[in-house]
């Protein structure tokens, strides 16, 4: 019974280090990069936080033949506003998600792309050329992400965000969600961004 219980722990104990060696999944780029979000900065407006963001590398052939396919097909922005601070026991004080989903219509050629913001839809779009479509759906510009609230104004704030571009399996059969690394904005303060 010892002998079975050690190489059962064995057989856990290296299925666990596989696991580890394989990590997150990840989506290359066109040239052979990581999938990743860039350019991310934030302003206020309106009593908002303005954030803007682009995808690097995370619209590929795949996508873009599942959408010419006529199929409701999306990606997901996961965005989360943290302290500059924080510990490991420190919690996000806000996040939200962005879900941009397009549509093709293949009698007018046109492609129907809609923004949700937390399940809100904020904006739709209609596109005609891929080009066009690539660019909607990966550059995200002034996106109202959260709540310019007065109890944060003195706190210095970070903003992060990731990408979950579709899923995948490990091993042929487990299945996993496919997502960039966290990008992660410079540390800043509201009364900063309010001059």
């Amino acid at each position: 019974m010892k002998q079975r219980l050690t190489s059962l722990l064995a057989a856990l104990l290296l299925l666990g280090g596989l696991f580890a060696l394989l990590g997150p999944q990840r989506v290359a780029a066109e040239n052979g990069q990581e999938a990743r979000i860039a350019a991310l900065g934030v302003k206020l407006g309106g009593g908002q936080m303005l954030v803007d963001f682009q995808l690097i590398g995370g619209f590929g052939e795949e996508l873009q033949q599942r959408i010419d396919s006529g199929l409701p097909t999306g990606l997901i922005y996961e965005i989360e506003l943290l302290r500059a601070r924080r510990s490991w026991l420190d919690e996000s004080l806000a996040s939200g998600e962005l879900q941009v989903i397009a549509m093709y219509n293949a009698l007018t050629r046109e492609y129907l792309i809609n923004f949700k913001h937390d399940g809100n839809l904020i904006l739709s779009k209609v596109v005609r050329e891929p080009a066009e479509l690539r660019q909607a759906m990966t550059a995200i510009h002034d996106l109202p992400a959260f709540s310019a609230e007065e109890r944060w104004r003195e706190e210095k704030l970070q903003l992060r965000v990731r990408a979950e571009l579709g899923t995948g399996t490990t091993f042929f059969f487990i299945p996993h969600t496919v997502r960039t690394e966290w990008a992660e904005s410079a540390a800043f303060r509201l009364r900063d961004l309010a001059l």
